[in-house]
């Protein structure tokens, strides 16, 4: 089966439909009854949109001899046709046979009646001729033929190895057929044959299809586009699915918490899925969906876009997670949901969910369990889940992503999901406290009880190891082990990783008090996986408490209320070194980090010596300035005391008249 589907109503099967007569009793029997057949039936098949002419030629021979003077004989034939027939028509030898479409059983035959009776060890050939013009969309007969398709079942009559069936074709019309087939090609026309045969004959459903004849609808859905292809004429098919695309896709975006993952999706009304028995098919190609208008149908494979082979690894997960989604978007549409049968995992023919096998293309008998049980698995686990939480359970499966990823790191998660990883996924990302009754009634076999009582004894021990580290993650070693149920490797990575949560704690304590960064160390300490990255974290973790804590210190000193450090600090500037030392710390480079340090340290330390001693040089030179300013002060003064009362007075002048 390819990634995706869903199972078909009702799975087509092979009929025993040979007719004969005993005793002159004509009554459906099946071929091992004494009458022996070797039938060829040719179908050729236009894109044109005509009716598929069928020809068919059997060879019926009784094999019943006489006993107790009794002996049995064959007044006619019947002729499965599976998609009915019109222009029926019957030669045996030259001459036209009696012939009538009856309905018995609800089946179709050609009855056809012998001009003699066939006696034992005799043979008839017959060759019978009809046309199939096809039922429209959606009608309860079956057949479809149109312009650029067919979907039909073929058939021939014949014991085993003895019935052969002829689909002639143009070349370029897309071919699927539910058994294996060899074909030839000669110019346009293509000849594929299929052989077999046994108890009720050789059937087949096969399906072609010519898709550049489609009728095309685009739809935006966000930054999505879709491209609706329907058969030429089925408007009301084109228009229901376009008419629900967008509130759809956009209602399972919700509920798995992501974006359409494609920008392109063309989804194509097609029989090809049918032919192996499923209703609709995802492919990394495209969306195929049969011609019933059912909602529920178009939200399951849309839901595959997400419940792919790529994150999930087991087919009840796939399916189950598809239809579930399916369920919830039904509902929360208000849209009819398909309805499913009632399944219980002690019935007749149930099986563990983990054991349905990807090997069969077609659908088997598995299928009427494995779908609704892998439903009813799926939805019992999801309702244990709080409502709120359920898209992030969604999310992990559906993205590969882990319950053991850390912040900043790849994710753990290196395959596609199984049921452990879904089993996590429930019980520690969901909370649901009932995984393990729903997981071992629905998909677990006997031998998986052991796997399950040793992760309940090492998750406690994780959840100790998770507690022990403060807020980091366990290294990456311990949680891919955990990831990948390898109990053993995860108890010895615990072991080896024990003293490591000491470390890891001491660093978170020495971050905080120093309010430095520490995403550097943790993602070093998270991402370790082996024994050398262990002894490498160990030393840095050691390194990083050291550092940080004396950058705490240094970073108090520096900004101490000390005056004198103030003071010192202005022309000796320990923050610059400090600074260089925390932008070393949260890079990890060690060295430049004690390099800085020290020269911080040592700068911090002369602060107050020289903040004292630039504080006496002031005082020093505020003194000498005082004193020169005195001194100048009084030299200025000197001449201002008048001279008289320093020196005797000088002699008044004589007077003139005197000296006259």
């Amino acid at each position: 089966m390819k990634t995706g589907g869903r199972l078909h109503a009702a799975v087509l099967t092979s009929t025993a439909l040979g007719c004969a007569a005993v005793l002159a009793t004509a009554t459906p029997a099946a071929a091992d009854n004494g009458l022996g057949e070797k039938g060829h039936s040719r179908y050729v098949v236009s894109d044109k949109g005509t009716p598929v002419r069928v020809t068919t030629t059997v060879t019926v021979t009784n094999q019943v001899p006489p006993s107790g003077g009794r002996y049995s004989y064959w007044t006619g034939y019947a002729l499965w046709l599976p998609n009915g027939a019109t222009g029926l028509k019957a030669v045996s030898r030259g001459s036209t046979l009696p012939a009538k479409v009856a309905t018995r059983r609800g089946l179709t035959f050609a009855e056809i009646d012998f001009p003699s009776q066939l006696l034992y060890g005799q043979s008839r050939t017959i060759t019978v001729t009809y046309s199939v013009k096809g039922a429209p969309p959606r009608s309860k007969a079956s057949g479809r033929v149109g312009p650029g398709f067919v979907a039909i079942d073929t058939y021939a009559p014949g014991d085993a190895g003895q019935a052969t069936i002829d689909l002639e074709s143009p070349r370029w019309l897309t071919l699927d057929v539910g058994e294996k087939f060899t074909e030839v090609t000669n110019g346009d026309t293509r000849v594929a044959t299929i052989t077999g045969g046994g108890t009720g004959g050789l059937m087949s459903a096969v399906s072609m299809r010519d898709i550049s004849q489609s009728t095309s609808r685009k739809v935006t859905v966000g930054k999505a586009t879709f491209t609706v292809q329907a058969f030429p004429g089925d408007r009301a098919w084109q228009t229901f699915v376009a008419d629900r695309l967008p509130t759809t896709v956009t209602t399972l975006e919700k509920l798995t918490g992501q974006q359409w993952p494609q920008a392109r999706t063309i989804i194509t009304e097609d029989y090809s899925a049918q032919v192996y028995g499923w209703d609709g098919q995802f492919t990394t190609t495209g969306i195929t969906v049969n011609e019933t208008l059912d909602h529920a149908l178009l939200a399951h494979e849309l839901a595959h876009a997400w419940a792919d082979t790529e994150h999930l690894d087991e087919r009840w997960l796939l399916e189950g997670l598809a239809q579930e989604l399916a369920t919830q978007t039904t509902k929360a549409l208000k849209a009819k949901d398909s309805p499913r049968p009632t399944v219980r995992p002690t019935q007749k023919g149930a099986f563990a969910l983990n054991d349905w096998a990807w090997d069969s293309s077609s659908a088997t008998a598995a299928e009427a369990y494995g779908y609704p049980a892998s439903w009813r698995a799926v939805h019992e686990l999801m309702a244990g889940v709080p409502a709120a939480q359920r898209p992030d359970v969604v999310r992990m499966l559906t993205s590969s992503h882990s319950v053991y990823d850390a912040a900043g790191d790849r994710s753990v998660a290196t395959h596609a999901s199984s049921w452990k990883q879904a089993y996590d996924a429930f019980e520690v990302e969901g909370g649901n406290r009932a995984t393990k009754a729903s997981m071992t009634t629905w998909v677990l076999g006997k031998g998986d009880a052991s796997a399950i009582a040793l992760r309940s004894t090492t998750r406690t021990a994780y959840a100790a190891r998770d507690r022990a580290d403060g807020d980091w993650a366990p290294p990456r070693g311990v949680r891919s082990a955990m990831y990948e149920w390898s109990f053993a490797d995860a108890t010895r990575e615990l072991a080896r990783t024990g003293e490591l949560a000491a470390k890891a704690v001491a660093a978170q304590q020495a971050a905080t008090r120093s309010g430095l960064p520490v995403t550097g160390v943790r993602h070093a300490y998270e991402l370790a996986a082996d024994v050398d990255d262990y002894k490498v974290v160990a030393a840095q973790l050691t390194a990083f408490t050291s550092q940080a804590s004396r950058y705490a210190q240094l970073r108090a000193d520096t900004d101490s209320p000390n005056p004198l450090a103030r003071l010192g600090a202005l022309v000796l500037r320990p923050a610059e070194p400090l600074a260089d030392a925390r932008a070393a710390v949260v890079k990890g480079d060690t060295k430049a980090a004690d390099r800085a340090l020290e020269t911080a340290t040592s700068r911090s330390s002369w602060s107050t010596r020289a903040g004292a001693a630039i504080l006496l040089v002031l005082l020093l030179a505020g003194a000498g300035v005082a004193l020169v300013v005195r001194r100048r002060t009084r030299r200025k003064a000197a001449p201002a005391v008048p001279v008289v009362d320093s020196q005797p007075a000088a002699p008044e002048p004589a007077d003139s008249a005197m000296a006259e």
